[in-house]
């Protein structure tokens, strides 16, 4: 149960200036679902400046934020504990002054969520006090391991998104697909929709190994669409092992009797250029590791 029991006024500094409104307080309120929180905002009970505003709505500097008194009776999701921290500490493979990268585990979200307590960036904001504005550059899916930005500032986030919408973050994946990959197929271009929006998708696919009846493959995304990945190498009849939504079920089961008990999808690599070309590498996690050296 969480109660609180007096409204609060927050003056909004520049770290957190240009933030959506419904991100800031998911930030700032803790161990509060997300649809808690959007029903504060929609009721009208957050205040920008005494004035009712959408989640949407971009907090400038000096703004004051009203947070209303919560009383929340549902039960909490498990907290942070050490391990978390320790884990996430360990798994930090790269920071400069303007970003951090992660080598995030297999079954570890990003953000929190309907059925999650925390996620990634909320164990990093919980040990990495020393910055007022932590957020995620990009997401990856719960299930799938490897690199994450992290960026330190509101400056930081401006300049990665726009290298994101320029195309100059270079990101490229580790997948183990069924069957043998046909390697004249280098890229996929097919279309993707999702609720009910058609857009835009390209894949570069470049074959690592061939195994009997598989295939280890690098997949770079040229455009970053949801589970673009996943959809591709669908539609191209090589479903990703291990991918519960997309893939072969009857495959997957075989494949967990071998041992592969996730989805074989990897964040490897990012690279991109300020002030000079930064190439950060993710290796594979042990479980993959592992299962491909006794893979055949």
């Amino acid at each position: 149960m969480i109660i609180k029991k007096k409204a609060k006024s927050v003056i909004i500094s520049s770290d957190n200036a240009g933030q959506r409104l419904d991100n800031f307080l998911i930030s700032y309120i803790k161990n509060v679902p997300r649809k808690h929180i959007y029903k504060l905002i929609r009721t009208g009970q957050v205040r920008i400046n005494s004035s009712r505003s959408k989640p949407s709505s971009k907090l400038n500097i000096n703004d004051k934020v009203r947070i209303p008194p919560i009383s929340l009776t549902e039960s909490l999701k498990p907290t942070i504990n050490k391990d978390q921290i320790k884990i996430m500490k360990e798994k930090l493979i790269y920071e400069d002054k303007y970003i951090i990268v992660f080598n995030k585990p297999s079954s570890f979200s990003v953000h929190s969520g309907t059925n999650t307590g925390y996620g990634l960036i909320d164990v990093i904001r919980k040990f990495r006090k020393d910055f007022e504005r932590l957020d995620l550059l990009h997401r990856l899916d719960k299930e799938t391991s490897g690199c994450v930005i992290i960026t330190k500032s509101y400056e930081s986030l401006k300049i990665f998104q726009k290298k994101i919408k320029n195309k100059e973050i270079n990101k490229k994946y580790l997948c183990l697909v069924k069957g043998r990959w046909n390697a004249k197929i280098k890229k996929s271009t097919h279309r993707l929709t999702r609720d009910s929006k058609t857009v835009d998708a390209e894949t570069h696919f470049k074959v690592i190994k061939y195994y009997k009846n598989s295939t280890l493959l690098e997949a770079e995304l040229i455009t970053g669409r949801y589970h673009q990945i996943r959809k591709h190498c669908e539609i191209l009849n090589h479903p990703i092992i291990g991918d519960k939504k997309y893939g072969d079920r009857a495959l997957n089961k075989l494949y967990r009797e071998k041992g592969l008990s996730r989805i074989f999808l990897h964040a490897s690599l990012i690279k991109f250029y300020l002030n000079k070309e930064i190439m950060v590498e993710c290796p594979l996690p042990i479980e993959l590791e592992s299962f491909l050296r006794n893979h055949n």
